[in-house]
């Protein structure tokens, strides 16, 4: 997927169409896996997982507006920033003693969010 080349109002419009999607197919899914007291911070972990992701995405479109953040390594520097983010998400999560349905909510969003991105990686042909 060439990130200098798409289309962000289409490529929005494919992520929350997906995003709308899974949240309608997670609904009867939590009902039977996540005990009902905790359900709203299953889902309150998976939107602070969504958001993280989304806002490091929309960093990594950047490029595309401003060339010149293309040759300064800007791209790879998200790359850390996304995993360091995460980690520190994730260690807050076990330090502040939150339910492990936070945490499991946000590591499941996270890699349904990376599975938007590889299908969105196999449909553009790119």
């Amino acid at each position: 997927m060439d990130l200098n080349s798409i289309n962000l109002k289409r490529f929005h419009l494919h992520y929350f169409t997906y995003l709308i999607l899974v949240l309608i197919l997670s609904l009867p899914l939590t009902l039977g896996l996540v005990a009902d007291g905790y359900r709203i911070i299953f889902y309150f972990g998976s939107a602070i997982s969504f958001s993280v992701q989304m806002a490091i995405l929309q960093l990594r479109f950047l490029p595309s507006k401003i060339p010149a953040l293309s040759e300064s390594g800007f791209p790879f520097f998200t790359v850390f920033l996304s995993f360091f983010l995460n980690l520190g998400i994730l260690t807050a999560f076990q330090v502040l003693e939150y339910p492990f349905e936070a945490t499991s909510g946000f590591l499941i969003a996270y890699f349904v969010h990376l599975l938007f991105l590889v299908f969105a990686s196999y449909f553009s042909g790119k």
